[in-house]
Formats: C-alpha cells, sequence, structure tokens
C-alpha cells in the first residue's frame, strides 16, 4: 500500500519529470547530443510502453548495440523526412527511481558512433517526439500498476469470501451440534428412567442400562468440547472478517484512486 501511494503521487507531479529537453546523454561511446525525458518509472516498463507506442504508429523496432533502433521513421507524421530513431534508457545521476528516456534522431543510415554535425532542427522535432511519448508511457505505466491493484483487490476478495463461508460452516456446524446436544440430553433422561425401573432386574440388565447411560455422558462430554471449540473457531473467524474488512477497504481505496487518475489513451 505504501508503494502504491508512492505511485500515486509520482503520478500526480509528472509534469515535473515528463518535460522533454536536448542535452548530454552520458552514454559510453556517443558524441551524438539527445532530446531526454524523465521519467518516474523504471527501465523494463518504458522499454515495454515505447514499442507499443511505435507499434500503434505502425513501426516494428531493431535491436542495435543496445539501442533500441526504428529506422526510416517519420518524427512527426506531417513531414516526409524520415530518420533512424536510437532510443535507450539510461539511470538519471541526480535522483533515484528515476530513468531517462533518450532519442538520437540521425539521418538515415548514418553511423550513431559517428562525430557528425548536429541537426538542431531535428533534434528538437525528437524532443517534440518525447513530449508526446511522455504521457502514452505514463498512462502505460498507470495500466499495469492498475492490473497490479485489480490481482491484489481480487486476492483480498477471495480471501473475504472464503472467510464468509467458513463462518457459514462453522454456524451450521454448531447448529447441528447444539441439536446433537439436545438429543443427547432427551435420550440421558430415557436411559435414566430405563435404569430406575430396571431396579429389580438381574445384574446383567441393569449393567446394560447403566452402560447406556454411561456412554450417553462421555457423548455429552464430547459434544460439548466439540461445541466449544467451534464457538471459539467462529469468535476467531468474526476478528479475521474484521480484519480482512480493513484490508479490503485499503486494496479498494488504492484502485479507485488509481482509476481517478487514469485517463485511457
Amino acid at each position: 500500500m505504501r508503494a502504491l501511494l508512492l505511485f500515486i503521487l509520482l503520478c500526480c507531479n509528472t509534469a515535473l519529470f515528463a518535460q522533454a529537453y536536448i542535452g548530454d546523454p552520458g552514454i559510453r561511446n556517443l558524441k551524438q547530443p539527445a532530446a531526454i525525458i524523465r521519467l518516474p518509472y523504471d527501465d523494463n516498463s518504458i522499454e515495454d510502453a515505447l514499442k507499443q507506442y511505435m507499434m500503434t504508429q505502425g513501426y516494428k523496432s531493431t535491436g542495435s548495440g543496445g539501442y533500441i533502433l526504428y529506422r526510416s521513421s517519420p518524427l512527426v507524421t506531417e513531414t516526409p523526412i524520415l530518420s533512424d530513431l536510437y532510443f535507450k534508457t539510461s539511470s538519471d545521476k541526480r535522483a533515484k527511481d528515476i530513468t531517462l528516456l533518450n532519442l538520437i534522431p540521425l539521418p538515415v543510415n548514418q553511423d550513431i558512433k559517428a562525430d557528425g554535425p548536429v541537426d538542431s532542427a531535428r533534434l528538437e522535432k525528437a524532443r517534440v517526439l518525447l513530449d508526446s511519448i511522455g504521457p502514452f508511457i505514463t498512462a502505460y505505466h498507470m495500466r499495469l500498476q492498475i492490473n497490479s491493484q485489480q490481482k491484489e483487490l481480487t486476492k483480498a476478495l477471495k480471501k473475504m469470501n472464503d472467510l464468509r463461508s467458513d463462518s457459514a460452516d462453522l454456524q451450521k456446524k454448531i447448529r447441528d451440534l447444539q441439536v446433537d446436544l439436545a438429543e443427547n440430553k432427551t435420550d440421558q433422561v430415557k436411559a435414566a428412567a430405563d435404569l430406575n425401573t430396571s431396579v429389580n432386574a438381574d445384574d446383567n440388565t441393569k449393567g446394560k442400562y447403566q452402560k447406556r447411560v454411561n456412554k450417553l455422558f462421555d457423548k455429552q462430554a464430547s459434544i460439548e468440547k466439540k461445541l466449544r471449540r467451534a464457538q471459539q473457531d467462529l469468535e476467531d473467524n468474526k476478528h479475521d472478517i474484521g480484519r480482512q474488512q480493513e484490508e479490503l477497504n485499503k486494496q479498494q481505496q488504492g484502485m479507485n484512486a488509481l482509476n481517478s487518475r487514469y485517463t485511457p489513451n
């Protein structure tokens, strides 16, 4: 829950991070500047979101020396100029838990390690592209959080249903034991009466009636023991249901908070 609240706080402040700029990506052996956007998500989810975004635009990536590469792709839809788009995530040395998404746009087939001239116009278009990708990545990450939270909510709800089912079973067990106890007491009265009427009978007959009375007493003790245990189990179950209701409320509040902040793309 604490991690969830932290994520919600980050989502509320996405604008503080998701403002693309042009700078030195700090990538080894790279001499080109890049368009960069700071995002409060892990690199794997950012890369997955990026690939999904580009796929919706009709582009498929290839791997190239640790980069996610889109060859012969337009930076903006209204221009016929194509570029090779090199994306790479890296850690932000200034802030923990922040990932940098770097975009190096190059003319088609230009070697990324080459020390070529800087195309300011191309870099500016790359910056604008990152600003358009940023909200998609935020929404993608939010969907991941919602899916994860839904699993936690479903798990909490299942546990609650199991506890309620256990409660119903225990209540039925108690009722059945109470019926058995009442029947036992009725049988004891009858058995005691039979024993009294056999006062003049032979020893075997009296012994048979006495054995029946003793057996009913023993059964009474066994039923009462089971009844006490079932009643204690029911009491414990009530406490468990109360605690689980609190957990269920927390998970539902978390889901509501996420849903209130999620705007589908």
